[in-house]
Order: C-alpha cells, then sequence, then structure tokens
C-alpha cells in the first residue's frame, strides 16, 4: 500500500489532485474536504493516501488527515459502500459530523449525502452505530457558518455542487473565522 505522496503539488482541483513525487505526476482522488488543506499549486505538500484496487485498475484517494482516511476505511468496510461513496460521504460533512449523525441515527442527515439512500443510511447506522457510540460525546448540535452559508446558497438557487465548491474556495480564501455573510459574499463571487 502507498500509504503516503510527498512531492510538489502540480494541479489541484476540488475532486483530485496531481502530486509530481520525482517527475511522475500521481492522479489523486480528494473528499471536497481536503481541497482547502492541501496547499497551493507550486508548493511542497503531504498527502495521506489510500490504494483501491479493483479489477480493471487501481485507484489513489488523498486525504489531509488522518482522521479523513480512517473514517474511509471505515466507510468501505460497510457493505454496499464503494470509494466513491465514501470520499462524497467526506466531502459532505467532517468526521464527526458523520459519527455524530450515525450515532443519532439521523437518517436525514446520512441521506442528504448524494449516493445514500434510506436503505443504506440505515446500513451505515446498523454497521457503524456500535462503533461509533464510544467515540461521540452526543450533544447538541451546533450548525456552523459553513452550513448555514450552504443552505442560503441553496436557497439562491445555486445547485449542491455549485455551493459545496463555492464554500471551499472561500473558506479557502478567508479562513476558517469567516462570517456566513463574509461566506456568502465570497462564495458569489465564484
Amino acid at each position: 500500500m502507498i500509504a503516503y505522496l510527498s512531492g510538489k503539488l502540480a494541479q489541484k482541483g476540488p475532486t483530485h489532485l496531481v502530486v509530481d513525487v520525482g517527475g511522475v505526476g500521481y492522479f489523486v482522488h480528494i473528499p471536497l474536504s481536503s481541497y482547502d488543506r492541501v496547499g497551493e499549486v507550486g508548493e511542497q505538500v503531504q498527502i495521506l493516501t489510500y490504494l483501491h484496487v479493483k479489477e480493471d485498475g487501481m485507484e489513489l484517494f488523498g486525504f489531509a488527515t488522518e482522521e479523513e482516511r480512517e473514517l474511509f476505511r471505515t466507510l468501505m468496510s460497510v457493505s454496499g459502500v464503494g470509494p466513491k461513496l465514501a470520499q462524497a460521504v467526506l466531502s459532505a460533512m467532517s468526521p464527526e459530523e458523520f459519527r455524530r449523525a450515525v450515532v443519532r441515527n439521523d437518517l436525514g442527515r446520512l441521506t442528504s449525502v448524494p449516493g445514500i439512500g434510506r436503505k443504506t443510511a440505515q446500513r451505515l447506522v446498523l454497521e457503524l452505530r456500535e462503533k461509533f457510540g464510544e467515540e461521540v460525546q452526543v450533544a447538541p448540535e451546533v450548525k456552523g457558518a459553513s452550513d448555514e452559508a450552504f443552505l442560503a446558497l441553496l436557497s439562491l438557487g445555486m445547485r449542491d455542487s455549485e455551493a459545496r465548491m463555492a464554500l471551499a474556495k472561500a473558506r479557502g480564501r478567508l479562513g476558517k473565522e469567516a462570517s456566513i455573510e463574509e461566506l456568502i459574499r465570497e462564495a458569489l463571487k465564484g
């Protein structure tokens, strides 16, 4: 298995990176959550990876944190969940939000992830709730500025994927402490 890649960031997109390691460009799928944490094109980066081997080829998935990679592996262990769906989960919510949704049996939050229907959400809860129950302290959920800004962009007519990408870029430019209004204004700029 390839544990990580360390090299120059050659390309960067919301769903992928190309990392130049000794003159070889590795195409790495990333969740949206890793996009604004990996650095800028031309910088030296280190990306944690997971190599997915299938009949017709291999795909490399990358993560900014060990917590993301560990959740990806956990999701892959659930029957019916492949790498693209695991990546969609990490793009839609943080590992902590996902664990909380599973522990609380919040099927509405789980089915808000593209590709997860009611049956898959129920299977995730069934297979992971006990495992996550010890890790998660169930406290009242607080919506962050990003969540509120996301809902506002949807109400303004943006599609789900457009809103997520626009917010990721806005967060990257403004930082984590940006207000809801600042995030919305920056996301609408494009």
